[in-house]
C-alpha cells in the first residue's frame, strides 16, 4: 500500500477512536476545594476561652513515625504564631492524643490573661509554652520543661508574681534539663518593645562564696529549688564532700541581664 492511501486510514482511524471515546460514559469525579483537599485529619481539637478571645487546638493524624503536629487557631481562624524553636508536635504513638497534649486558659500570663499548652515530650518529658492575650493578640511568653510536673512535688512549676514591682505580674517557673535538676528562669513582659523576655540566676550575685566552690564542678552540680510559699530560692550544691546549700529571697537584684534568646 502507498504512502498516499495509508496516511488518509490513519487518520481515519484516529477520529473513530476519538468519536468513540467521547460516547463512553466517564466516572463523574468531584475534586474538593485546594484548602479542603490539603487540610489535615484532626485526631484532638480543643478550644479554651480566654478573656473575651476563643483559643482553638488542634492535633492532627500523626505521620508513619507516630509524630503528631499541632497548631493553635485564634476565635477569627488565623493561626496563632508558634515561634522558631517553640515545639510544633509531639510523639503520640498508637496512644491517646488527649494524654500528650492539652490547652489550659490561665488568667495570669505575665499580666494579662493567657493560656498554656502542655505536651509530653518523648515519654516522660513534659513542655508547658505559655501564650498572653496583650494588645497585640496572643504573643508567645515563656516555657517551663522537664521532669517532676505534678501537684504533690513541684506544682505545675510556674508561680505568677511581680518581682520588678511595677505592678504587672513575672512568671516563675521551674525547669529540668537532662539530669533533672532543677533551675529558676523568669519571664516579664518588656512594654515598650512588646515581647516577653527572660532571666536566670546569677549565683556569684546571689553567693559569691558558693558559687566560687561550683566553678570547677560546673553547672550539673548545681540545684535551684523555688519555694512559692514565701518567694525564696534554695541554691544547692552537690560536692565529693557532701551538700552544701544557701536560701534567700528571690528578687531582681540576683538575676542576670534580661534575653528575648
Amino acid at each position: 500500500m502507498s504512502r498516499k492511501i495509508a496516511l488518509p486510514l490513519l487518520v481515519a482511524a484516529a477520529l473513530v477512536s476519538i468519536i468513540l471515546a467521547s460516547r463512553t460514559p466517564q466516572p463523574i469525579i468531584e475534586e474538593l476545594p485546594p484548602k479542603e483537599a490539603d487540610a489535615p485529619t484532626a485526631l484532638l481539637t480543643q478550644t479554651e476561652k480566654v478573656s473575651d478571645q476563643t483559643v482553638t487546638l488542634r492535633v492532627y493524624e500523626p505521620d508513619e513515625a507516630g509524630y503528631a503536629r499541632y497548631a493553635l487557631f485564634g476565635a477569627d481562624g488565623a493561626e496563632i504564631d508558634i515561634p522558631f524553636g517553640v515545639n510544633r508536635g509531639t510523639w503520640i504513638g498508637n496512644g491517646n492524643a488527649a494524654e500528650k497534649v492539652s490547652l489550659t486558659a490561665r488568667d495570669d500570663v505575665l499580666g494579662f490573661p493567657g493560656f498554656e499548652l502542655e505536651t509530653i515530650q518523648g515519654i516522660v518529658m513534659t513542655v508547658c509554652d505559655f501564650y498572653a492575650l496583650t494588645e497585640q493578640g496572643f504573643v508567645y511568653a515563656g516555657e517551663a520543661f522537664g521532669l517532676g510536673f505534678d501537684d504533690t512535688e513541684w506544682g505545675d512549676g510556674v508561680w505568677p508574681l511581680d518581682l520588678t514591682g511595677d505592678g504587672r505580674s513575672e512568671l516563675v517557673t521551674r525547669s529540668t534539663f537532662g539530669t533533672g535538676v532543677p533551675y529558676v528562669f523568669v519571664y516579664r513582659w518588656n512594654a515598650a518593645e512588646g515581647i516577653s523576655q527572660h532571666s536566670g540566676i546569677v549565683w556569684e550575685k546571689a553567693d559569691a562564696q558558693l558559687a566560687k566552690l561550683s566553678a570547677p564542678l560546673g553547672s550539673v552540680a548545681r540545684a535551684e529549688t523555688y519555694h512559692a510559699q514565701d518567694n525564696t530560692v534554695t541554691l544547692t550544691l552537690y560536692t565529693e564532700s557532701g551538700t552544701k546549700e544557701t536560701t534567700l529571697p528571690l528578687t531582681t537584684d540576683i538575676l542576670g541581664e534580661w534575653s528575648t534568646e
